[in-house]
């Protein structure tokens, strides 16, 4: 009886875990040494939102960020049309940077979306 209560104790606390790995996001790195490289890196890995195509929008998206001491992004300011803005907070929130000189540093870029029929 003690040894079925430990297998399930055990196969519970994997399915738990399993589980909650399956919600984390995985990070998307920008390997960049400056901040123009910084900027393409996150023009490249931003794409156009889905919800976007449903609109045919295109426009800018300008955001203010902050690379904080551990990589992470934080957006503290978006301006633009308001799927494209929650797509890009979205998107920049799951980026990291590697390079610790570009940390601690406020950041403004200015994204263009373009909607182009497929």
């Amino acid at each position: 009886m003690k040894t079925l209560k430990t297998l399930t104790t055990v196969i519970l606390i994997a399915v738990l875990v399993n589980t909650a790995s399956a919600f984390n996001f995985p990070a998307i790195s920008a390997t960049a040494n400056s901040e123009n490289e910084l900027y393409t890196a996150i023009e490249q890995l931003i794409d156009y939102p889905a919800k976007g195509i449903d609109f045919a929008k295109s426009g800018y998206v300008t955001t203010t960020f902050k690379v904080d001491n551990n990589g992470w992004i934080e957006v503290k300011k978006v301006k633009g049309e308001k799927v494209l803005s929650n797509h890009v907070k979205k998107q920049l929130n799951r980026i990291s940077v590697e390079n610790p000189d570009l940390f601690g540093k406020y950041y403004t870029i200015k994204i263009y979306f373009d909607f182009q029929e497929q």
